[in-house]
């Protein structure tokens, strides 16, 4: 124990320390600082200020474990020290301690509990625990208690984003930049908002805004490039994905977007090898398949898994090659493919033997390829890679049921799909309303089959009173039913959904109808597709003009029939 007059020197001492330590900081001298605040902490353990200016200052180097447990002795040595509380709520957060984080805002809370910083932190730790209502509550009661809190709209524009409230959100984001117009975040997410909103020329000036605040923001670089390319700006968007990489040389989906403009200008040659980078993207799912990567090697006698990726209309579009990978292997070639197409590729020739995604183990093999690596994979082979039309044939005894059924249906036979899955994320580009299809509603001699799957609710009401319409998707149990009743229809009208690949798979007469910016494969300013020659497109020529691509339609339809 101390007595009275050594407790003083080393007191002094203490508070000698701790002041320096303070001036140290305003310096910049940031390990100076803490080795004085060490020092004043060790002279007097129980002084929480210490404590806690010692915890600010390792987390400005980066010692967030350390920060944390002085932020700890601060709140032991003095339970009401509430911001002591609410640092060592934010250090537990970043270090995924979540529970311990919200305990520690609710315990700051307590002593303060109209602290608006203070709730604004809870809802983050609560957002980082997906308690989405929780955060949104606690976000809106931070704001209530200081509109001025920057942070706060801002923290409630992001729960709101990740709820689909766009609208709202974006008026936070707005609420956030006016109140702190260096906010590069919020410039940022305010983008991303109004991309979700389809206000490209927005987004993009909310992009340029966060780059010109924060120059080293690579995703903001990238969303810009995103943006720019969805604009059809292809030369800007290459330039923005470059200042991404100076940035950032490995960003996987900056790789992946620059292939994509390059195959969709048809440089497959340069193209293909920057869209393997999808499988280092961060929201493409991993396959699973532990085996080498085929290299395009004989495998005489071995087995070789080729598996499907990504969506429906990709796998129909890519089967073509299994021919030239069964000549180039030489091996026993097994397809894993979703169950309702199985029935459709049976008829495949090149395939030796089937596996179901999650279903049981594959057989053992030496080697996997995705489905579509091939092209990049083949092209080493092959300068040009031809496919003769059809590769997919549907059984007969499917064709034969089929046709009874649509024998009685007289008039030019249509087949038409408005949509896309509802889990692509451009399927709100590339979906439209089917009220469009009221365009084509007094055609003489038409009569339209709905083979839409998977519809919106509401979607059919919107075409029941339609005499010419009927809906046939409920008799279609996979593709190989939808390949059985197209092969009795006059044409294929659609948008850019697996319907289509299967219409051109098959050889059918099909018309496309593409969005201003379409997916790569269908590249620009054509009206036919080196994929499906005999396919028809029809694009729009200003983004979201429906209207004007069902007018060209009408035309062409019009124009056929009087043929």
């Amino acid at each position: 124990m101390y007595g009275d007059l050594e407790f003083h020197q080393v007191l002094r001492r203490a508070e000698a320390c701790f002041h320096r330590a303070n001036q140290l900081v305003e310096l910049g001298r940031l390990e100076a600082a803490v080795a004085d605040y060490r020092q004043a902490v060790t002279l007097v353990p129980q002084w929480a200020e210490a404590h806690f200016n010692l915890g600010n200052t390792l987390i400005a180097l980066g010692q967030l474990p350390e920060a944390e447990a002085c932020y700890r002795q601060a709140t032991e040595a003095k339970p009401d020290f509430t911001v002591a509380w609410f640092n060592r709520g934010h250090a537990l957060g970043t270090l995924g301690r979540l529970e311990e984080s919200l305990n520690c805002f609710l315990r700051g809370l307590d002593v303060q509990p109209e602290d608006a910083g203070g709730f604004n932190g809870l809802g983050n730790t609560l957002l980082d625990l997906n308690r989405l209502d929780a955060a949104e509550a606690a976000y809106r009661h931070a704001v209530a208690l200081d509109p001025t809190l920057a942070e706060a709209a801002y923290n409630l524009g992001r729960v709101l984003a990740l709820r689909g409230a766009f609208p709202e959100a974006r008026t936070c984001y707005q609420t956030a930049v006016s109140l702190k117009p260096g906010f590069a975040q919020a410039h940022y997410n305010h983008g991303n908002t109004l991309v979700h909103l389809g206000l490209l020329e927005e987004a993009v000036h909310a992009y340029r805004q966060a780059v010109a605040l924060w120059p080293g923001y690579a995703e903001a670089w990238y969303n810009l490039g995103n943006t720019l390319r969805e604009s059809g700006a292809l030369d800007a968007a290459l330039a923005t994905y470059d200042q991404a990489l100076a940035l950032k040389p490995d960003f996987a989906e900056v790789h992946f977007g620059i292939g994509v403009i390059r195959l969709l200008r048809g440089d497959f040659a340069s193209g293909w090898p920057l869209y393997e980078w999808r499988w280092k993207k961060q929201d493409f799912p991993p396959h699973h398949h532990p085996q080498p990567l085929w290299q395009g090697q004989p495998l005489p006698g071995a087995t070789l898994l080729v598996h499907c990726e990504q969506g429906f209309g990709d796998a129909i579009q890519f089967v073509r090659y299994l021919p030239q990978v069964k000549a180039l292997a030489r091996s026993h070639i097994i397809l894993e493919c979703p169950q309702p197409l199985r029935r459709l590729f049976s008829t495949l020739a090149g395939v030796d033997g089937w596996a179901t995604p999650g279903g049981a183990a594959p057989p053992a093999c030496v080697a996997q390829i995705p489905l579509m690596s091939l092209p990049h994979l083949l092209g080493r082979h092959w300068t040009f890679l031809p496919v003769e039309l059809p590769y997919l044939t549907p059984a007969p005894e499917d064709v034969a049921r089929f046709g009874k059924l649509l024998a009685r249906v007289e008039g030019f036979k249509i087949g038409i799909a408005w949509r896309g899955s509802p889990d692509h994320k451009n399927d709100g580009n590339r979906s439209m309303d089917p009220e469009w299809w009221q365009t084509l509603r007094e055609i003489p001699g038409c009569r339209f089959i709905g083979i839409q799957k998977g519809a919106r609710e509401g979607d059919r009401d919107r075409l029941t009173g339609w005499d010419r319409f009927e809906d046939w998707s409920g008799l279609l149990t996979d593709f190989a039913d939808t390949a059985a009743l197209m092969v009795h229809l006059d044409l294929v009208l659609a948008v850019d959904t697996s319907v289509i690949h299967l219409a051109g798979a098959l050889g059918r007469p099909s018309w496309l109808l593409l969005p201003w910016i379409p997916d790569w494969r269908w590249l620009l300013n054509r009206s036919d597709s080196p994929w499906y020659p005999g396919m028809r497109l029809f694009r729009q020529k200003t983004r979201g003009d429906w209207g004007g691509v069902m007018e060209e339609v009408k035309k062409g339809l019009e124009s056929m029939l009087k043929k």
